[in-house]
C-alpha cells in the first residue's frame, strides 16, 4: 500500500503535472493488491489458479506504492530545500499526518467497532494498537487478518520518520550512494534475516529494513532526475528501446514468484520489480500521450489513483474468506461495497482534512 498514502494529484497539482500518470499508476498498484486478495476468494479451478500465477498480485502493487513513495517523498523534499534553501521537519511530519492518521484512524475505529459488535472476530488489542502506533511490520507478524495489511504503512510511516532527516543530513553525492549501496545489499539483508531462527515464516515480506530497497529505489529517482548522468542514462536506454525489456521483465517476474516465492524474490524478485517500476515511471513521464500513458491518464483510472488510499485501508473487510456476506469476495456485491466505503472515506475524511491542512498552512492575510 502506501503505501496508498503518498501525494494526491489534489494536494500538489504541479507535482501531477510533471508527473502526468501519477495516479494511473497508483491506481495500478492498488489494483493488484484488490485482485490478489479477491482472487483467493474466487473457486480454485484451473483458469483462476493460472490468472493467480501469472498476474501481477498484492506483492508487486505494494512494491510499486514503495517506489511511488520514495521518488515522490524526495522528490518534494528537494523541490522545497531548492525553493526555500531549507527543510522544514515540521511541515513536513504535519503534512503526512494530515494525510495518514484521519482516514487510518477512521478505519481503526470501524475494525473496533466491528469486532466489539462481534461482526468480526479474532481481533486483539494488539491489533489496534501497532497500526496506530506504526509497528505492524514488526509486531505482531501473527496478527490478524483485518489490520494485517496495515503494515505496509507501517513501513511508510517509518521512512517518513527516518528519510527527511537523512536529507537534510547527508550531501547529494553521499546520498546517492548510500541509496545505491542500501539497494544492493538488500538481498544479503533479506536473506541474513531469514536465516535468523526468531523471525517467523514469511515475516522478511513485511520488515521495514527488509523492503526499504523498494523506497530507496524512489528516492534514487528523484535523486536523479534533471541530473546530467541520469538524463544520459535515459537517453541511452530509450534510444536502444531497452524500456520494452520491462513488457518482458514483470510477466517473468509473477510466473517465478508464483513458482519460487522467497527464494526469487528475497534475492532478484524484489529489487527487479522495484527497477522495472521506476523504469515505467521514467517512461511515463517522457511519454504520456503513449496508449499506455493515455490508459493510465484515462479518468476512471485517475479516481481510481485518487481514492486507492482509501480503496487500499477498506478492502481488507471485504475481499476475504472471512467476509460470508453479500458484500463478500471478487463478487459484484463485495467490489461494489469496497467502492462506496472507499468513495465515502475519500470524500468525508480525507478530503476534508486535506483542505484543513490547506487552510492552515496559507499564509495570513496582511492587513
Amino acid at each position: 500500500m502506501t503505501s496508498a498514502s503518498t501525494v494526491s494529484r489534489a494536494t500538489d497539482p504541479a507535482l501531477a503535472r510533471t508527473i502526468p500518470s501519477l495516479d494511473g499508476i497508483r491506481a495500478l498498484a492498488v489494483l493488484c493488491v484488490i485482485w490478489a486478495h479477491g482472487a483467493a476468494t474466487l473457486p480454485q479451478n484451473d483458469v483462476v489458479v493460472f490468472l493467480r500465477a501469472n498476474l501481477p498480485g498484492g506483492y508487486f502493487g505494494v512494491q510499486a506504492f514503495f517506489v511511488l513513495s520514495g521518488f515522490l517523498i524526495t522528490t518534494l523534499l528537494l523541490r522545497e530545500r531548492g525553493k526555500t534553501g531549507r527543510i522544514s521537519l515540521s511541515a513536513f511530519y504535519r503534512r503526512r499526518a494530515y494525510r495518514i492518521l484521519p482516514a487510518l484512524f477512521v478505519f481503526l475505529a470501524v475494525v473496533s467497532a466491528l469486532a466489539v459488535t462481534r461482526v468480526i472476530d479474532g481481533l486483539g488489542p494488539r491489533d489496534i494498537i501497532s497500526p496506530a502506533l506504526f509497528l505492524r511490520d514488526y509486531w505482531p507478524l501473527d496478527g490478524s487478518w483485518w489490520t494485517g495489511h496495515t503494515w505496509s504503512l507501517s513501513v511508510e510511516e517509518q521512512f517518513y520518520v527516518l528519510w527527511p532527516l537523512a536529507v537534510i543530513l547527508m550531501p547529494r553525492r553521499v546520498a546517492v550512494k548510500v541509496l545505491v549501496i542500501g539497494v544492493l545489499i538488500s538481498p544479503f539483508v533479506r536473506i541474513g534475516t531469514y536465516l535468523l531462527p526468531f523471525v517467523p515464516e514469511g515475516g522478511v515480506t513485511y520488515m521495514f529494513h527488509t523492503r526499504a530497497d523498494a523506497l530507496m529505489t524512489g528516492c534514487l529517482l528523484a535523486y536523479g532526475a534533471g541530473e546530467r548522468w541520469f538524463e544520459r542514462l535515459t537517453e541511452w536506454i530509450f534510444a536502444r528501446h531497452l524500456q520494452w525489456a520491462v513488457v518482458v521483465w514483470l510477466p517473468l517476474s509473477w510466473a517465478l514468484t508464483s513458482r519460487f516465492e522467497g527464494v526469487w524474490m528475497y534475492t532478484v524478485g524484489y529489487v527487479g520489480d522495484a527497477l522495472a517500476v521506476a523504469l515505467v515511471i521514467v517512461w511515463m513521464m517522457r511519454a504520456p500521450a503513449s496508449p499506455f500513458g493515455r490508459f493510465l491518464n484515462w479518468r476512471p483510472m485517475v479516481h481510481i489513483g485518487l481514492i486507492s488510499y482509501s480503496l487500499y485501508l477498506y478492502q481488507q473487510l471485504f475481499l476475504t474468506r472471512h467476509n460470508e456476506t453479500w458484500f463478500g469476495g471478487l463478487t459484484i456485491g463485495g467490489l461494489l461495497a469496497l467502492l462506496l466505503v472507499a468513495e465515502a472515506s475519500y470524500w468525508f475524511v480525507e478530503r476534508p482534512f486535506l483542505r484543513l491542512r490547506v487552510r492552515r498552512e496559507r499564509p495570513a492575510t496582511p492587513v
